[in-house]
């Protein structure tokens, strides 16, 4: 992946963790010459899902990618649910280069759990 590009998917991946808080990881991986198993080049609060700079990809976006799909589309605004029960709302965003193929994937994590307990609380109060 072409170096400016990295560059400028890092500063996103800042600003959007930054904007949202602690809750909301941002992660990137860089598909183009590295193993799926460690293509995590960077990463803002890892600790929502407890994964780290050379780590994989989850399933859901190498499965795409796998799946011989040419062109995967973006998944918005999804649920997911990690190891430890938290709830996700997430986002993955397909990074194309040069030739439309992908090369990176940012995605987004926010953790949603006490936001839902929160939600619950007032429910049961109204």
């Amino acid at each position: 992946m072409d170096a400016k590009l990295l560059e400028l998917l890092e500063q996103i991946a800042k600003a959007i963790a930054a904007q949202f808080g602690s809750n909301c990881e941002v992660v990137l991986h860089e598909l183009s010459g590295k193993s799926a198993y460690s293509s995590i080049v960077a990463i803002e609060n890892g600790h929502v899902t407890g994964r780290k700079v050379g780590d994989g990809a989850s399933h859901v976006a190498m499965e795409q990618v796998r799946n011989a799909d040419a062109q995967p589309m973006d998944h918005l605004s999804y649920l997911t649910k990690t190891p430890d029960g938290k709830i996700l709302k997430s986002s993955t965003m397909y990074i194309r280069g040069k030739g439309g193929k992908v090369v990176a994937i940012l995605g987004i994590n926010y953790d949603i759990s006490s936001l839902l307990m929160v939600e619950s609380a007032v429910r049961e109060l109204t």
